[in-house]
């Protein structure tokens, strides 16, 4: 196992949404940042942060994650994260996205047959088959609603074998 999970970051993205997963998995994985964007990058909350990683420098086979939070995805599709994400999804690595995360998903065209969830405004992707869910595993892809942050963390962290105990489980959930 690599320990490595990657993290797709860019302007205004949302960290409250992959903020639990992060905290989770920060036990057992070493989380490198990359982005597209030159510099900085500074989050929907103001947030700045340094990516560490450029997108020519990663190997898919070090990392055992790629993580998309969501926020505001539009604008032309990367031809660089257009490959990355394929190559996870060939590699059959798993991939999350939560809220508008998931529109990377699709535009990359790892929902073609798949059941996947989002928080767009028109989730209907042409090529998935969306479900009204909180959150959504398929094979290799996990995806997630925006509201559904903890929960999305929560899987996450189950699947790689990063919660130890209910009682760290209860603290996510805010359970006593």
């Amino acid at each position: 196992m690599a320990e490595n999970i990657l993290l797709y970051i860019y302007p205004k993205f949302k960290e409250v949404e992959v903020a639990p997963v992060l905290s989770i998995l920060k036990k057992n994985y070493n989380l490198h940042t990359f982005s597209l964007f030159p510099g900085q990058i500074k989050s929907a909350c103001g947030l700045i942060i340094q990516p560490n990683i450029k997108i020519k420098n990663i190997r898919s086979w070090e990392y055992d994650m790629l993580i998309l939070p969501g926020g505001e995805t539009t604008g032309p599709m990367n031809h660089h994260l257009v490959k990355l994400l394929q190559d996870f999804n060939r590699e059959k690595l798993r991939v999350a996205a939560i809220g508008h995360g998931v529109d990377l998903l699709c535009r990359a065209g790892l929902l073609k047959g798949r059941t996947y969830t989002t928080s767009s405004m028109i989730p209907n992707f042409s090529d998935g088959i969306y479900v009204n869910k909180r959150l959504v595993e398929d094979k290799n892809l996990i995806t997630a609603k925006s509201h559904a942050f903890t929960d999305f963390g929560l899987l996450i962290g189950d699947r790689m074998n990063c919660i130890e105990n209910i009682d760290e489980y209860n603290f996510y959930k805010g359970i006593k």
